[in-house]
C-alpha cells in the first residue's frame, strides 16, 4: 500500500492526471489536490488502515501553525495561498512545505 507521501510524489510528477488542469490553473489544481487528500484520509479511516500520517490535511495544517504561525482553519491550501504572491508561487510553496513536513515525519 502506498503512503500519502508516495501518492503526493505521483501527483507532483503528473498533476494534470490526478488533479486536472495545467500550469495555468494552479489555484484549481491546489483546490482539487486538497479535496483528493481529504478523500484519501477519509478512505484510510473508513477501511481502518493505519498510516503514519492518517489525516494529512489536519497534520499538515498543524505543522504550518507550529512552524510558520499560519492558521490553517480554512485548510492548509488556503494558508499557503494566502502566504504566496501568486498561484504559481503557492504551487511551488506547497511542494516545498510538503518536503519539509515529510522530513519531520521521517525523523519521528
Amino acid at each position: 500500500m502506498a503512503s500519502v507521501f508516495e501518492v503526493l510524489d505521483e501527483i507532483r510528477k503528473r498533476p494534470g492526471m490526478y488533479v486536472g488542469g495545467d500550469e495555468s490553473q494552479r489555484a484549481m489544481q491546489l483546490q482539487n489536490l486538497e479535496q483528493l487528500l481529504c478523500g484519501y484520509s477519509l478512505a484510510l479511516r473508513h477501511h481502518h488502515i493505519q498510516e503514519r500520517v492518517a489525516d494529512f490535511t489536519h497534520e499538515f495544517g498543524a505543522y504550518l501553525w507550529e512552524t510558520k504561525g499560519w492558521s490553517a482553519s480554512c485548510g492548509p491550501i488556503a494558508a499557503i495561498c494566502e502566504a504566496a504572491r501568486s498561484d504559481e508561487e503557492a504551487w511551488e510553496l506547497f511542494w516545498r512545505l510538503v518536503d519539509e513536513f515529510r522530513a519531520t515525519v521521517d525523523a519521528r
